[in-house]
């Protein structure tokens, strides 16, 4: 199911965002009268001696969220070199880009032949870090690019022939597609040559800062995780050879995966109520206070949705959904795909047997390396990074259908404002009319401010499911 909002072509779920509180006032007893709550919502700042400012962080399905939290200035971070003298930054080593641009003729599992100028045509190796990505680096879902599509495919330099990252640059028209779609010689493809390329800048590839003993967990708050353990993760890199495949997965994830593809296949056009409530705490053993609690109609129309009836504590307000400081999308699917998608290169392990939802499952340990996450993070100075992060997946027994979602990320570079995000999704069956569906009911999210104890919480509920039918066309 597609969503309106999206900053990553990933999923999923998002954080809230918090606004401001009443002064002197926390949390408040009410807004003033007229005003819900007063002024702009999220503020560009809290009130002098008040409460500090609010954050802008992006998680599944790139939703923006907002911390109660103070900002924190690192300092600069000298620049270095590696031993054998190759550029690094913060981040990592450099890894020097060149970019071939051409029609896509073929977008295979680990193979793309692209049409470059002259007609010459050019064949690259994807491997499982190969990223794919608009103009403006948003992630974009492989699966959507078509042959005749415009791309530019980045490689290294050394290495021609290995896609490091694949740029949509314009959807190809009607006619670009079916040109781009006829039979073609794939034995006469090329590997690019220096002459097929250009200069594309550079990328880091490996390494994240370490983390400081100050944001250990330290009896920080975890959203709650159902029995089982938790697997070790690690950045991979470039030089990793395990990162060179997508993991194999057996019968029944494959099946899950399979299931995920087709998720709304039949699905009716549907209305649900979402009542997010929101809280944060800043002490160790966590105390949650309520902050407020955001009501809306949730329309989902051929996959599309819209936001209806908003209310905030109660009371209606005319501002846009993402306008009221907390919203979030993707539950409905966008999670699911990525966590099962091939590209996602998740590595899935057994480990037993359960109940959900009063079913029977599998449930399986996950882990997803950094350079193939699509769970992106934007704190207010636009920073955006995307973890590696690891979590379970509950499968029904009986219809291999995924039950529960686990996400939590792993270590973040400790320049970075947040030092840990988790996520937590339920599913169940629902009615609607005569029929039954597997459908979110409920989603937990938590994020934490580096170097302090404050965190915050949403917890979000979808109530009265109903089928709904339209009297005039809606416009998304």
């Amino acid at each position: 199911m597609a969503r309106v909002h999206r900053t990553v072509l990933l999923l999923a779920v998002g954080l809230p965002l918090f606004g401001q509180n009443t002064p002197g006032q926390y949390p408040p007893g009410q807004y003033p009268p007229g005003q819900s709550p007063p002024g702009q919502y999220p503020p560009g700042q809290y009130p002098p001696g008040q409460y500090p400012d609010s954050g802008t962080m992006r998680l599944p399905g790139g939703i923006p969220i907002g911390l109660p939290i103070p900002q924190i200035k690192f300092p600069k971070k000298k620049d270095k070199t590696e031993e054998k003298g190759g550029p690094t930054s913060e981040h990592g080593l450099k890894m020097t880009l060149r970019a071939a641009d051409g029609t896509l003729r073929e977008l295979g599992e680990k193979e793309l032949f692209l049409e470059s100028g002259g007609k010459r045509l050019l064949r690259f190796r994807l491997l499982a870090k190969t990223l794919f990505r608009d103009p403006k680096g948003e992630t974009v879902r492989d699966s959507l690019l078509k042959p005749g599509d415009q791309l530019s495919v980045q490689v290294n330099a050394d290495d021609p022939e290995t896609a490091v990252r694949v740029i949509l640059t314009r959807a190809g028209t009607p006619a670009e597609r079916a040109a781009g779609a006829k039979p073609f010689d794939r034995a006469s493809a090329k590997v690019p040559e220096e002459g097929d390329t250009h200069p594309a800048g550079t990328i880091e590839v490996a390494g994240t800062a370490e983390p400081s003993a100050s944001d250990s967990d330290g009896g920080r708050p975890k959203l709650e995780r159902k029995e089982g353990g938790e697997p070790p993760a690690k950045d991979g890199d470039w030089g990793d050879p395990s990162s060179l495949y997508f993991p194999e997965v057996d019968d029944i994830v494959a099946a899950a995966r399979s299931n995920s593809e087709s998720y709304t296949d039949g699905m009716p056009n549907f209305l649900v109520q979402q009542v997010t409530t929101r809280y944060y705490s800043n002490s160790v053993p966590a105390q949650w206070k309520a902050l407020d609690i955001v009501e809306a109609d949730v329309v989902c129309v051929d996959g599309a949705e819209e936001y209806r009836n908003i209310k905030l504590n109660g009371r209606a307000t005319t501002q846009p959904i993402e306008k009221t400081g907390a919203w979030s999308t993707g539950e409905f699917v966008t999670t699911l795909q990525d966590v099962l998608s091939p590209m996602t290169a998740a590595t899935f392990t057994k480990r037993g047997e359960s109940r959900m939802a009063n079913r029977a499952a599998w449930v399986y340990d996950y882990s997803v390396k950094q350079p193939r996450s699509h769970w992106r993070i934007v704190p207010p100075d636009g920073r955006a990074y995307a973890p590696a992060y690891t979590g379970a997946i509950w499968i029904d027994k009986e219809t291999k259908r995924a039950l529960r979602i686990e996400q939590r990320t792993s270590e973040m570079p400790a320049t970075f404002p947040y030092s840990k995000a988790e996520s937590t999704l339920d599913y169940d069956f629902v009615r609607i009319e005569a029929k039954t569906y597997l459908l979110p009911v409920r989603s937990e999210n938590l994020v934490c401010k580096r170097g302090t104890f404050n965190c915050s919480r949403n917890e979000i509920n979808f109530r009265n499911y109903r089928k709904f039918a339209a009297d005039s066309t809606i416009k998304f």
